[in-house]
């Protein structure tokens, strides 16, 4: 693993509408392949619904300065127990947020992959994250979905796990086999593959808690929805995501918006979150 300090890109961040009194800080993370700015729209929105909201990057991706290559490495445990605790600590600070100002994470696809292993570690509760709001996060795992995706969510996968053997990373910034996947670091890609074949976790590289048993403890509400015509996040998609978590379900959302459509008009997520916001 690459020992350099961590440095991570700044969250945009997007003050309450009423700065006076605002909700929780919603904290965005995104999908597999994704930029922050895709998630602009959704974010205003969200500011304008009361809630300060910050956008964070997946390491690697968008704006964040890390970079894959066969030296720089990192796993699944890495981005959670250093990206996701190091953007919501700059967020709170660059919005002028108490230190333990109620946080809800609004994950997307892969982000959500990642969300729910933050959840279960101690820094979590330390930052007061008090629920997980996902949209079209699942597993990858090839059996969650229909016989005419499992070209992609089967082979496509499994043929970019081979090469990034080779090389020590997934070129996904300038190769594309079947969607746009970003670039990604050999052990990220290990993890994620297995995921795929086994529908399992397994051990992660670095990982200083076990991550399964931790998620069976978590108390703070997940709730993982999806558009009923997302077909990169099926229901069994979504519901082997939620398995090993003990507060997680799974709804669907009517509206047509597919995989990623929402966060470009957000009106049915932010009406969602501010449901989930009242429940907590």
């Amino acid at each position: 693993m690459s020992k350099s300090p961590l440095v991570i890109a700044p969250p945009e961040t997007f003050p309450a509408a009423d700065a006076s009194a605002p909700r929780q800080l919603v904290v965005v993370m995104p999908g597999m392949g994704m930029e922050g700015r895709y998630y602009r729209p959704i974010a205003q929105a969200l500011a304008d619904a009361g809630f300060p909201t910050a956008i964070g990057e997946l390491r690697g991706q968008g704006r964040s300065p890390q970079k894959a290559t066969r030296a720089n490495q990192w796993g699944y445990h890495h981005v959670a127990s250093e990206d996701f605790p190091q953007t919501i600590i700059e967020a709170k600070r660059a919005l002028a947020l108490a230190d333990d100002h109620s946080v809800i994470l609004l994950t997307h696809s892969m982000g959500g992959q990642v969300g729910v292993l933050f959840m279960a570690r101690p820094e979590a509760r330390e930052l007061n994250v008090v629920g997980l709001l996902g949209v079209g996060a699942g597993s990858p795992w090839y059996r969650a979905f229909p016989w005419r995706d499992r070209l992609k969510y089967g082979l496509g996968i499994q043929t970019i796990w081979a090469f990034t053997q080779l090389i020590g990373f997934w070129p996904g910034d300038k190769v594309k086999i079947g969607g746009t996947w970003g670039r990604h670091p050999r052990t990220y890609i290990n993890e994620w593959a297995r995921m795929n074949r086994a529908g399992k976790r397994g051990e992660l590289a670095g990982a200083d808690i076990d991550y399964v048993a931790a998620m069976g403890e978590i108390e703070a509400p997940v709730v993982l929805t999806r558009f009923t015509n997302d077909r990169d996040c099926t229901v069994a998609s979504a519901e082997k995501l939620a398995e090993p978590v003990a507060s997680a379900r799974v709804e669907e959302l009517d509206g047509g918006l597919g995989h990623n459509k929402w966060a470009r008009e957000p009106e049915i997520v932010v009406k969602r979150m501010l449901e989930f916001a009242e429940s907590l």
